[in-house]
């Protein structure tokens, strides 16, 4: 899933959340009124241009709010005849959030959350935890992504603030403040969703991390294996295998004989049975014959 289609999946969700109480709906509305594309009309009425979601929740909201009961209309048609995917909602103009009850969104948790929500409804984005833990909202002022980040310190989520060319993006990376955003926002089921996929890749990175260990358990023990049998057939050449005391000359038969079994299976192929540091000893002291050989040769050509 990618970030487009679960940042939908987390919208259409907080798009149907029930919203009890005007000031709540209030406030909701007014980040939404905020941060749409609008322009206003001679009669004192705003016209909002928004996804056909964003229309019906800023009409549900106001509503809620004011009692009033906003008009709908298509937005224009295309070169191509079409009615556009966007439409354009009218009504009686939201209270702008230029000077906001600040004071009001600090104490009342209700309020605040919803304004959140209304704030990530209309500038916000969700990455999928499959590829990243990102969740930002692009706001146009500097003020205005200040006041969303203090809100946001409200519910102890440490929200970063970075410039992004005309924008002002306040993002969280943490991915337990992320699902608790989501939860104070009232998106429960992407809450669920989010930590699905999030186990689901744990669970992968897990299974990945023991298979890569084991492959490279197997590659570092097929080289060494090979080093004791070119070590073994080199002493055998030179010395003969014969001239090894017991126990080293038994280890060296076996290692000849099963050249991909393990050191531990080694040990119990011994007579008696010895422990894989036992043979792992063992093999270091053949390891030096072997290396003393080739000393003595290479002295012997210089």
């Amino acid at each position: 899933m990618d970030r487009d289609t679960f940042s939908r999946l987390v919208k259409d969700e907080l798009a149907r959340v029930t919203v009890k109480g005007r000031s709540p709906a209030f406030w909701e509305a007014a980040a939404l009124r905020k941060l749409l594309s609008s322009k206003h009309s001679g009669s004192g009425e705003s016209v909002i241009s928004a996804d056909p979601y964003l229309i019906r929740r800023l009409y549900y909201l106001i509503k809620q709010s004011s009692g009033l009961t906003p008009s709908f209309r298509p937005k224009p048609k295309g070169k191509d005849g079409r009615i556009q995917g966007s439409k354009l909602v009218t009504g009686t103009v939201v209270p702008s959030t230029e000077k906001p009850a600040v004071g009001l969104l600090s104490r009342n948790a209700t309020c605040r959350r919803a304004f959140i929500r209304g704030s990530f409804l209309a500038r916000g984005s969700i990455s999928s935890p499959s590829r990243s833990h990102h969740l930002e909202i692009a706001l146009p002022a500097r003020k205005d992504a200040l006041l969303l980040q203090s809100l946001l310190r409200k519910e102890n989520l440490k929200a970063g603030l970075v410039q992004r060319r005309s924008s002002w993006v306040v993002y969280l990376k943490d991915s337990d403040e992320i699902c608790e955003l989501l939860k104070l926002m009232g998106a429960t089921s992407a809450v669920f969703e989010y930590e699905n996929i999030r186990a689901r890749k744990s669970l992968r990175n897990s299974v990945q991390r023991i298979v890569n260990m084991d492959d490279a358990n197997v590659s570092r023990a097929v080289e060494a294996g090979l080093r004791q049998i070119e070590d073994i057939r080199l002493i055998d050449e030179e010395r003969g295998l014969s001239r090894l005391p017991p126990a080293l000359k038994e280890l060296a038969r076996l290692r000849l004989e099963n050249p991909e079994a393990s050191m531990e299976d080694l040990g119990l192929m011994m007579s008696p049975p010895i422990s894989k540091s036992a043979v792992n000893h063992r093999f270091r002291r053949l390891a030096q014959i072997a290396s003393d050989i080739r000393a003595n040769k290479q002295k012997a050509r210089g």
